[in-house]
Parts: structure tokens; sequence; C-alpha cells
């Protein structure tokens, strides 16, 4: 199968996995607003192994999605081969592997992240699923963690030791969140790591996470590291415009703000969307991203109230068509 991440224009504008966001929905709106390429929420090798329903059912995605790619996680090498036969079996674009994920359901288990102390199954891993799979193979990860947690006097292991690990591998990108593993989510993240990452990488394309503050510091982020794109995911929240901004601003150098129109009309369409994809149950799931959309208004606090109770497409209108 071709690499589609060739084809992609650069500079690539991709959105990352999120548990709990990164759905067919919020794929979809994604999409609409000018993501390239777009993640599942990360899955389970060994749940795709053992041919779990509920995650196959995370798997869904429609044709205007693509290029979907889908993010597997696990530490046992023997869960990936079937699981990666399983991902193309669906007919998606892409398998990205999670080196990088630092929650504690994940991490605390040796997964994600910490995976990158054991080195050796983490080329077993990719080894291993790029030989079971036509579809190309990426990787995500941090730009660093302690050898031992809580001891920094142990020594770190980097991206850099991830890349000459798999040097010798066909990676077709790799995503890298410039901050560590001990400071997941808060602080400045380290541009010139990153930077000099994107110089050693030699495989593939490679993309930066983590750094987004404003439009105008993702083009200098890029400019700096001289990445071939950027990962976008927590920012994205509420904001899923940011697509089409940044690439405005790439472009011309000037972008629009999103007047309210524009986000009531997102709003609706995510939850029509969402209800279409999960039905009456699953829609409440869609109460978490119309706090979002509505945070900043003067009566943010008020239509909180309203929308916590919300069950339908039809009540999400009601309600955000009244307001100015």
């Amino acid at each position: 199968m071709e690499n589609f991440w060739e084809k992609l224009n650069k500079p690539i504008l991709s959105m990352t996995p999120m548990a709990g966001i990164t759905d067919s929905a919020w794929r979809q709106i994604c999409k609409m607003w000018g993501a390239d390429v777009v993640h599942t929420e990360f899955v389970s090798a060994d749940a795709l192994h053992y041919d779990s329903q509920k995650t196959l059912k995370m798997l869904e995605y429609k044709a205007s999605e693509q290029p979907v790619v889908v993010q597997l996680f696990g530490k046992r090498v023997d869960m990936y081969p079937k699981a990666a036969k399983v991902v193309e079996s669906l007919g998606v674009m892409g398998i990205d592997i999670n080196f990088g994920c630092p929650a504690k359901k994940v991490a605390g288990h040796g997964g994600g992240i910490c995976l990158l102390r054991d080195m050796d199954t983490v080329k077993k891993i990719v080894a291993t699923t790029i030989a079971s799979t036509n579809l190309p193979v990426s990787v995500k990860s941090r730009i660093a963690l302690n050898n031992v947690q809580g001891k920094p006097e142990a020594g770190q292991t980097t991206v850099f030791d991830l890349i000459q690990a798999l040097s010798d591998m066909p990676v077709k990108a790799m995503i890298i969140h410039g901050r560590t593993y001990e400071t997941p989510f808060t602080g400045p993240v380290n541009l010139e790591i990153l930077k000099q990452a994107k110089a050693a990488f030699k495989t593939g394309v490679f993309l930066i996470n983590g750094s987004f503050q404003t439009i105008e510091s993702v083009v200098s982020d890029l400019q700096y590291t001289q990445a071939d794109g950027i990962a976008l995911s927590r920012a994205l929240y509420g904001q899923p415009w940011l697509f089409k901004q940044i690439r405005d601003y790439l472009n011309t150098g000037s972008y629009k703000e999103i007047t309210w129109p524009e986000i009531k009309d997102t709003a609706i369409q995510h939850a029509h969307f969402l209800y279409e994809n999960k039905g009456a149950l699953g829609f409440r799931e869609m109460r978490k991203h119309l706090l979002f959309y509505v945070k900043g208004r003067p009566d943010a606090a008020s239509l909180r109230k309203a929308l916590v109770s919300v069950e339908t497409p039809e009540a999400v209108e009601k309600i955000l068509n009244n307001l100015n």
C-alpha cells in the first residue's frame, strides 16, 4: 500500500489521539476544518488480538475522515501481528504505535512512554508491526524520560535513543511531544531538542506536538524546528478551526477570527455526527464538547447548566440558536 504521508502537503496539520475525544464525530469535524490527517483514539493491541467488539466499534469511521491512522498501544510483542492485520482489514491508511502516553493506566503498567526503558522490546514491536502489514507505520513519543522513575540522577532515555534504535526500519512518520514524561503537559516545550530530533530522523516525515500557544507561534515553531508538520491535541478542545487558521496564516500571513455563528454551526454539526455515530446513550459524551465550544462567552456559566443535560442534537440546536 502507498505511503500516504509522502503525498500530504507540507506543513502537515495532524490531529493526534486523545482518549474519549477523538471519536468519529470529532474526526469528521476536524477534517471539515482542514486537518490533513486524523487519528483514532489509541486502542489496545491486546484487545484487537482477542477480537474485542468494543474496541472494533471505536475504530469505525466515515470515508470523509480519510486519511485515518489507528494508534496502537501495548507492551506485548506477540499481540501486534494480529492487531496490525485487523487494522489493515478496516481500510484505514496507517498504523501508529504509542510510545508516548504518560497516563497512569498505560505508563504505570510499563506501556506508553515507559516502554522506552526497554528499547529491545520497542524495536521488536515496531519490526513485528512493519512485517505484519502493508500499511505505513509511524511512532509517537516524547523527548525523554528518566531511566528510573523518581531518580533523575540515573540518567535519561531520549528521543535520540529511539531514533537510533529504529534507524534501520522504514518508519514512515514520527510524532514527538516536546516535553518529558516527568512534565507531561505543563511548562515550555524544548524546541531545540525537537529541531535536533528532526535532523536526526531520516526515514520519514517528522511532526512536532505539544507546543501550541498561538497561531503565530505554530508557524515560528515549524520554521525553527524545520519539522514537516505539527500534530495538535489538547489545543483543539472547542476550537477545531485551528487547522484552517493555521493553514491560512501559513499561506497568506493572516487569518480570521471565528464568529459565533461559525462556532454554533460547528457545535450543532458535531452533535448530529455524534448522535449518528453513538446513539442516545453515547450522546452524553457531547456535553463535554459543548462546554468547550461556549467557553469564553459572557453567559458561559448559565449555558453550562443547560448544556450538561442535553439528550439530543435538537436540544443543542434549540439552546444555541437562541443565542446572539
